[in-house]
């Protein structure tokens, strides 16, 4: 079982989320397993000077492009490829997202870390583009890797609660900022500062490891706006945010904030189950 799942398509996208992937596992014992999924769109995308038939892919040949690179990768990130344990795998799925769910329920990773394309249009966002998919189904704790991203070593991970929520969740944050090796920062948007202070400053008396601060909400603003501007600058964090699994009349009338946020981030967003399955 490999600690860390990334599905890769060979885009740039894909291959930020795979450097990500090392930055955050090197060091710390982790393992990474990067996955390719075939099928016949993807062959159809796969650039012109593989000559690759659609018809009749050649799996053993799309592992070894995938080997390659994805060594490569690690080689220039990394300083060598003894110094962390990947794998790479190629399957076939008809559906993308199906056959990366039925890969985490097999090998039950900690984590899928994948690329986004960040802000996609109507149709996409009702029928789900692959990370949204992994996002909204709220099965297994995903990180979003934004385009543009250059990969860093996390030094925070800033999880953006709710008041009513910080108790409950609080065990969780202090995990996974710890599986980063990361400080734990918690943020509650309020339209109230001076009234939410002190339950603030009461919910996190047992909790000293997290420091917590309220963020007065730009109320000309939607709340997963105020998420986005907030941690648009800070370079060396990643999001947290807890999601519920939403249903398709859910999803088609109330796109989720959480999905927001990932569409529009400049930074990681690590996205959990709110109940992991």
């Amino acid at each position: 079982m490999a600690n860390i799942l990334v599905p890769f398509d060979f885009s740039p996208n894909a291959i930020a989320a795979l450097e990500q992937a090392f930055y955050i596992a090197d060091g710390k014992g982790l393992n990474v397993e990067v996955l390719h999924i075939l099928n016949f769109k993807a062959a159809h995308d796969y650039p012109k000077e593989w000559n690759i038939d659609p018809h009749h892919v050649d799996l053993g040949a799309i592992h070894t492009r995938l080997s390659e690179l994805v060594f490569d990768k690690m080689e220039a990130c990394c300083g060598g490829r003894n110094k962390l344990e990947v794998t790479t795998l190629v399957k076939e799925s008809v559906m993308i997202n199906g056959g990366i769910i039925n890969h985490m329920l097999l090998e039950r990773s900690d984590i899928i870390i994948m690329g986004t394309h960040g802000a996609t249009n109507a149709m996409e966002r009702f029928w789900g583009s692959n990370t949204a998919t992994m996002i909204n189904h709220a099965l297994f704790p995903v990180m979003a890797v934004p385009p543009h991203w250059n990969p860093v070593r996390f030094k925070e991970l800033i999880a953006a609660v709710s008041l009513k929520e910080l108790t409950t969740l609080a065990p969780q944050i202090i995990k996974w900022a710890n599986w980063l090796h990361a400080e734990a920062e918690v943020v509650t948007m309020t339209s109230l500062p001076s009234a939410d202070q002190e339950e603030l400053d009461k919910a996190i008396l047992e909790f000293p490891g997290i420091k917590a601060h309220l963020v007065e909400k730009k109320n000309d603003l939607p709340m997963w706006k105020n998420l986005v501007q907030f941690t648009a600058e800070r370079k060396e964090a990643a999001l947290l945010m807890f999601v519920h699994e939403r249903t398709v009349l859910e999803k088609l009338f109330n796109y989720s904030i959480t999905s927001k946020v990932a569409d529009g981030i400049r930074i990681p967003l690590l996205a959990l189950p709110t109940k992991h399955k």
